[in-house]
């Protein structure tokens, strides 16, 4: 791949602790767009964080990437929104893909790309390939919480999804998310016995961040999907596993690549947060993926 040197272009600030103007809760849904921050030159590479990370936890994979890619990392209207906006009326996954395909158009970027999504980030991507392939080149996905994939037998076997499908269901868009709901979300997801940090710490603000960013993830929870839907896409697909995940996302990424048609998997070293734990592994296994596929038709 040519190899071009990076170039910064600000869009919108994505930092966690960025202010943006309130937008009227009024708006139509077809005029939000996520916000966005490209950086480098190449063929353009789309990327979405996780639901509690957002744009910020790819800025490492950027500077890495941004020598053979532009890179465009969104925000998700979760994090944008965590403090102190209100969420769009009717709140959905359908609404943060809609948001997606607008904030694509602001970069011309109507026509096939290459897309990866983390864990919420993950979810709005398939969602938004599922509706549309024709903007798709490929996609790759790191453990995307589509329980809708799951079936009942799954469920009834796996006691870490149970807890996580409960916990989502109770972070509607206009609740206050609790330092103990933060506790049991990282529990869910292999990390537990963590401690909120005491008030006024030096790691308080990120926890705060975190913590009103699962205000409406019961999206998570409330979202379906089907199957054929899976099977009919013929775009090529990365599923991403961490080696030492939990077993509910690990059987989630069984059932897709058991169902898209283009399909190839690999491991990346850690759990649920390896994208961020083992950044170069990522970024490489990631790059690789994406550099042997055809050019977009």
């Amino acid at each position: 791949m040519k190899r071009l040197a990076a170039a910064v272009v600000l869009v919108v600030a994505v930092a966690a602790t960025s202010t943006v103007s309130p937008i009227a809760d009024a708006e139509p849904v077809q005029e939000l767009a996520l916000q966005a921050l490209s950086e480098g030159a190449g063929p353009p590479l789309v990327m979405l964080g996780g639901g509690t990370f957002g744009a910020v936890a790819f800025a490492p994979h950027a500077k890495l990437l941004a020598k053979d890619f532009r890179v465009i990392r969104l925000q998700t209207l979760n994090l944008e929104r965590s403090q102190p906006q209100a969420l769009p009326p009717g709140y959905s996954v359908k609404v943060e893909s809609a948001a997606m395909i607008a904030a694509l158009d602001r970069f011309n970027l109507t026509g096939p790309v290459d897309i990866v999504g983390w864990s919420f980030g993950g979810l709005v991507a398939l969602d938004f390939a599922l509706d549309h392939p024709e903007r798709v080149r490929s996609l790759s996905l790191f453990e995307p919480p589509a329980f809708w994939a799951v079936g009942t037998n799954d469920r009834a076997a796996l006691p870490d999804l149970k807890a996580m499908i409960e916990l989502t269901g109770e972070l509607l868009p206009a609740s206050i998310p609790t330092d103990a709901q933060l506790v049991r979300f990282q529990c869910a997801l292999g990390n537990c016995g963590v401690i909120p940090p005491a008030p006024g710490s030096a790691d308080r603000s990120n926890w705060e961040t975190r913590r009103a960013a699962l205000r409406g993830l019961s999206a998570v929870s409330s979202h379906t999907d089907r199957l054929a839907r899976l099977q009919a896409f013929r775009r090529p697909v990365l599923i991403m596993t961490g080696s030492g995940t939990v077993a509910f996302h690990r059987r989630i990424n069984e059932v897709l690549a058991e169902n898209f048609p283009v399909v190839e998997r690999v491991e990346v070293r850690g759990g649920h947060t390896a994208p961020v734990t083992a950044v170069e592994e990522f970024a490489a296994k990631l790059t690789a993926f994406i550099s042997k596929q055809p050019p977009a038709r």
